[in-house]
């Protein structure tokens, strides 16, 4: 009859004692030796493996921190490639435990609900600085297989690290698991966090939680706060976009050009950047306006997509009375008068 729980002491010490692993200490899954998965292979286990670690005194006298949270923590496996009796934990993971490398841990097989929702802490202010949240999340915690009330995971943005808080899951009051499923995250306000304070309405109440990620409704002060911080990087985005036709002109008598907005080209100065259609509607400039010469050009910044075949026809002066003319004549001279001939006349038959 097979064994159904697998359950083994191990001495654990940190990933960054293994070469060439450093990517493994952030996130939530652990090294175990080979002979693990012989054993574990041999028993009825559900999947994902999951396992909870807690310290050889946590499992008989259930000793706790001292913010009320037991010495215990879940997570998944990565690799059982680590040396016989030893297990490789993430660095945030000893902490969480409060242990030393060499100290003996008892890691347990065990089974988890699907996590539908978290609340997550940030640690830092400095988390605000991120600009999609939501991008950074789904990425950062696919390397973790399950989420620990009290746990203080890790992980590393834009070569920084960043520590979080596990505030709450559901529907399990302890622990959840995350693989593979769709999980809402809620944030309550960082660590050291001040609410801003706006001119005429004080300071604002501080809103329990942020929702964002997959299904917050973002209605706490934070996620304003937040949501302005992603709008400013957008517009920001926006304006160092490639923008046509903003090179300046010259004439060929060396006099300077200037543009529509008042300032001369070649100056300096930034051209126009209004689209040919507003420059018409604006200059209503008549069609039988004379040509003085010292008539201004109308900058052309056409939308991506838009084609231009050319400015309105403008005759010179003196054109239409020469058409008039011409059409006066029209009656009295015949077209086509003369008579045609042939090199070799068509014979009668």
């Amino acid at each position: 009859m097979r064994r159904q729980q697998f359950r083994e002491h191990y001495s654990a010490y940190p990933i960054g004692f293994l070469a060439n692993k450093e990517d493994a200490n952030y996130g939530g899954k652990i090294f175990m030796p080979p002979s693990a998965l012989e054993e574990i292979s041999q028993r009825e286990v559900v999947y994902p493996l999951l396992f909870k670690i807690q310290t050889e005194d946590n499992a008989s006298s259930a000793i706790s921190t001292d913010d009320g949270a037991s010495k215990r923590t879940h997570c998944g496996v990565l690799e059982f490639t680590a040396e016989e009796g030893r297990v490789y934990l993430p660095q945030w993971m000893m902490d969480t435990l409060g242990i030393s490398p060499g100290t003996v841990v008892e890691v347990i097989n065990v089974a988890l609900l699907r996590g539908s929702l978290t609340k997550l802490q940030p640690q830092s202010v400095d988390f605000l600085d991120i600009s999609d949240h939501r991008a950074v999340l789904e990425n950062e915690l696919r390397k973790f297989s399950a989420l620990t009330v009290g746990d203080v995971i890790a992980f590393k943005y834009n070569e920084k690290e960043y520590r979080i808080k596990v505030v709450e899951t559901q529907p399990s009051p302890t622990a959840i698991n995350i693989v593979e499923t769709d999980l809402s995250v809620d944030f309550a306000p960082p660590v050291g966090y001040v609410e801003p304070t706006r001119p005429g309405t004080g300071v604002d109440s501080r809103a329990s939680n942020y929702s964002s990620a997959t299904g917050g409704n973002g209605g706490s002060s934070i996620a304003k706060d937040i949501k302005r911080r992603e709008e400013a990087a957008k517009d920001e985005l926006a304006s160092s976009r490639f923008a046509a036709f903003r090179g300046s002109g010259n004439r060929l008598s060396s006099k300077s050009v200037a543009n529509a907005s008042g300032g001369v080209e070649g100056s300096g100065r930034p051209a126009s950047v209004r689209s040919y259609a507003s420059n018409v509607a604006e200059s209503k400039v008549p069609d039988s306006a004379e040509d003085d010469g010292d008539e201004q050009p109308v900058p052309l910044d056409l939308p991506i997509g838009t084609l231009f075949f050319g400015y309105k026809l403008r005759p010179p002066p003196g054109a239409e009375d020469q058409q008039a003319n011409d059409g006066d004549n029209d009656g009295d001279e015949a077209k086509f008068q003369g008579s045609g001939r042939v090199l070799r006349q068509r014979r009668k038959r």
